[in-house]
């Protein structure tokens, strides 16, 4: 892909995947109030198990079906900067500009979940003074790195996309720092780095 015919890169809430999941999650409580219906002197309990696990998943993504609908932004890279959405930590949207933007990252680590338990999740941010200020969590969609490298490289002023590597703990507020390994920094050091992104034709100034 030529950068300087790079598109700003967006990605939106997927209704279909959305519905996707729904579909697969309900099929055993529906499948029980099936089966309870069959047979409602009998085998009512299957009902009311049906129901209530039924009312319980669509509980907990009635957040991501209100975003699915709206094709809520999840994350983008324009001329205005690095734009990440809200996830399902409480991490509200934040857009950051590229003055105040080293590199943007992608990496794997551990996040502690609203039930307290840790669970391993894909996360996208970026990096500013040899940390990481703050990520969200790739939740149901996936990061096409080709097309966001472009999209920075075009409108960042020559910004990279790197892999950054796994951490152990993630914080979940929505302003932290994480900082990156030494090694790693010096492999990725960017000569008069967070520079003002060159101007681009056909965008608002």
């Amino acid at each position: 892909m030529r950068v300087d015919a790079a598109a700003p890169y967006e990605v939106r809430q997927s209704r279909v995947r959305t519905g996707l999941v729904l579909a697969l999650c309900s099929l055993l409580p529906v499948t029980a109030m099936v089966i309870g219906l069959g047979n409602l002197s009998e085998l009512y309990v299957f009902l009311v198990i049906g129901l209530v696990f039924e009312s319980i998943f669509v509980s907990t993504m009635l957040g991501r079906i209100r975003s699915a609908l709206r094709r809520e932004l999840l994350f983008a890279i324009d001329e205005q900067g690095v734009y990440l959405g809200p996830d399902q930590y409480g991490r509200p949207a934040i857009r950051e500009q590229w003055s105040r933007i080293d590199f943007v990252v992608h990496f794997q680590g551990r996040v502690w979940t609203t039930q307290n338990i840790p669970k391993v999740v894909r996360n996208v941010g970026f990096v500013r003074d040899g940390k990481i200020i703050t990520s969200r969590v790739m939740n149901g969609w996936r990061l096409n790195v080709n097309r966001a490298a472009a999209a920075a490289s075009r409108f960042g002023g020559g910004t990279p996309v790197l892999k950054a590597p796994y951490h152990g703990e993630i914080p979940r507020e929505a302003i932290y720092t994480l900082p990156l390994p030494p090694q790693w920094l010096a492999a990725h050091a960017r000569p008069g780095a967070r520079r003002l992104p060159p101007e681009v034709s056909g965008t608002p100034h």
